[in-house]
C-alpha cells in the first residue's frame, strides 16, 4: 500500500509579513519611528457626550428598571401561582434569546406585577434569571 501526496497548487509559503528576511529588507527601526510619529500626529480625542434619552413608545427600557429595583435575584417579591410554573417558565424563556429580550416582554406584558407570559416563576421581578447587578454595577463604576 502507498501513500497519496495531497496535490499542492500555488503553495506561496509564508506571508511576506511574516518572513523576517523580506520585511527586515525594506523596513528599519527608524521609518517604525516615523511611522509611529505620523500616527500620533494624526491622534484625535474625542470627548464623550451624554446618551440621548428614549423618545416615543419604544417600549420598555430594562436599563432603567434595573437601576430602579432593589430585591436581589431570586427574592420572591410578587406573587405567582398556577400549576408547573418552572416547567412553563423555563420553556417559555428558551424563546428568548437573551434574557433582556425576556425581560422586555416581560415589563410590556404588564410586569413585574403581573406574569401573563410565565417568564418570572420565582415572582422576584425578574424574567428568565435577568439580573439587575450588570447594569447597577456598571454605573457604580
Amino acid at each position: 500500500m502507498y501513500k497519496i501526496q495531497p496535490l499542492i497548487i500555488g503553495n506561496a509559503g509564508i506571508s511576506d509579513q511574516n518572513d523576517f528576511g523580506a520585511v527586515s529588507s525594506r523596513l528599519s527601526i527608524e521609518s517604525d519611528a516615523d511611522r509611529l510619529a505620523q500616527n500620533r500626529s494624526q491622534y484625535q480625542q474625542i470627548e464623550p457626550t451624554a446618551v440621548p434619552t428614549r423618545e416615543g413608545t419604544a417600549g420598555p427600557n430594562v436599563v432603567s428598571y434595573a437601576l430602579s429595583t432593589t430585591n436581589p435575584l431570586g427574592n420572591r417579591i410578587y406573587s405567582r401561582t398556577g400549576i408547573n410554573l418552572r416547567a412553563k417558565s423555563s420553556r417559555n424563556c428558551a424563546g428568548y434569546r437573551s434574557a433582556d429580550l425576556a425581560q422586555q416582554a416581560f415589563l410590556d406584558a404588564g410586569g413585574p406585577k403581573r406574569d401573563r407570559l410565565y417568564l418570572d416563576a420565582d415572582g422576584d421581578g425578574y424574567a428568565c434569571d435577568w439580573d439587575p447587578i450588570l447594569y447597577q454595577h456598571a454605573v457604580q463604576n
